[in-house]
């Protein structure tokens, strides 16, 4: 049997590789981020079964027969799995309940080769109903069915039901501001899987109205920007999780409590909060605490988490760091401290390191402490 593989067969085997390998990166991050173990089975399950449909159409499947009942595919575990990692990003979930895993039931419509397998192996093909009820032409048909249009119309629909669920659960959590920047991120990033797994369904369908039979080109659609944009996006969640500090990382795991207030006392609260930011510039000390803000407040510190959460939209840290981020901004461009060096100017705003200066500055105005300082000069000098 003659396996082919191009250029492009190629680069499909590397980015499902590559794909693999973020997948286990991602699954050991999961001590960290628990739900990152989700996103890791999601990149495994696309990555496998790109490279399933590769070993498809370049015949080493065919000329290896012996292993396909070993080798599951895995597609139509696709669209759950984008649902349950939206899911836990939202509601903070670690474990799939019971009644979470009948989601995966569809799995069987794939698995003609395992089932074969299993009734030639343990030899339950030799009882006399059996026989008969298996080499009916109904059940050979569906056994053996490939290459036709009702082979990827389950992909198509649980592809387009899922991410139309997955979308309407980002969309009412991305308009709540009470989670960290991190965890924002990863909603925004969702919300992109979501759209790109919506496109490829669509495509899918355009694929399946042209052609009655299965062709090289809804596994090129599909497949080639499936594991190309899997790969780019799971790689980004991994780097920017790896950066996380240990208060970054509670602040992130951490669940949305009940409100503690009312309208007139978050009012308050938010008020005095505000006062002791602007005129006292608590933030300016590095060692600041959550403690410490909730004694000047009066409050516990759970009732000062709420207060930020539920009414100021910001976590502890990032709420902190905001108004750091700012008084380096002012320094930066200052002409009486302009002659410090960068690192400087962090320390003295409050941070405890030049690396997180760095990170949180970038985060916050999109560019570093010296881009931002050497711009802003040079477009004060252009004026003068």
């Amino acid at each position: 049997m003659y396996i082919s593989l191009g250029i492009v067969d190629f680069f499909i085997l590397f980015l499902a590789l590559q794909g693999l390998i973020i997948s286990v990166l991602l699954a050991y991050s999961a001590k960290k981020i628990k739900n990152n173990y989700r996103i890791a089975v999601l990149v495994f399950v696309i990555a496998e079964t790109a490279l399933v449909n590769e070993a498809m159409q370049s015949g080493y499947w065919q000329a290896h027969t012996e292993i396909i009942p070993f080798v599951p595919l895995l597609r139509l575990a696709i669209g759950p799995l984008l649902y349950f990692y939206t899911r836990g990003l939202i509601k903070d979930e670690v474990k799939l309940k019971r009644r979470d895993y009948w989601h995966f039931l569809p799995l069987l419509l794939d698995a003609q080769s395992q089932v074969i397998a299993l009734l030639y192996v343990t030899r339950i093909l030799a009882i006399p109903v059996v026989q008969r009820f298996y080499f009916s032409y109904e059940v050979q048909s569906i056994l053996f069915r490939r290459g036709t249009i009702l082979d990827n119309l389950p992909v198509f629909i649980s592809l387009s039901v899922y991410s139309v669920i997955s979308y309407g659960m980002i969309r009412r959590r991305l308009s709540d501001k009470q989670q960290s920047v991190y965890k924002q991120a990863d909603l925004k990033r969702a919300r992109n899987i979501i759209y790109v797994m919506a496109a490829l369904a669509f495509g899918l369908l355009i694929t399946m109205l042209i052609y009655a039979y299965s062709s090289v080109w809804d596994y090129y659609i599909i497949y080639i920007p499936a594991t190309l944009f899997i790969y780019v996006t799971s790689m980004a969640i991994y780097r920017r999780h790896s950066h996380m500090t240990t208060e970054d990382i509670l602040e992130y795991n951490k669940p949305i409590g009940k409100v503690y207030f009312t309208g007139a006392e978050a009012v308050d609260y938010s008020y005095r909060l505000n006062q002791l930011m602007e005129f006292e510039k608590i933030y300016l000390d590095p060692l600041l605490k959550m403690d410490m803000l909730a004694e000047k407040l009066s409050l516990t510190e759970r009732s000062v988490s709420n207060l930020l959460n539920h009414h100021i939209g910001k976590g502890f840290n990032d709420f902190i760091n905001e108004y750091r981020v700012e008084e380096a901004k002012r320094r930066l461009i200052d002409p009486a401290t302009r002659q410090f060096t960068i690192a400087a100017i962090g320390l003295d705003c409050g941070f405890n390191s030049l690396a997180t200066f760095q990170r949180c500055f970038k985060q916050f105005t999109g560019v570093t402490p010296g881009q931002y300082q050497r711009s802003v000069i040079g477009q004060i000098m252009l004026k003068s």
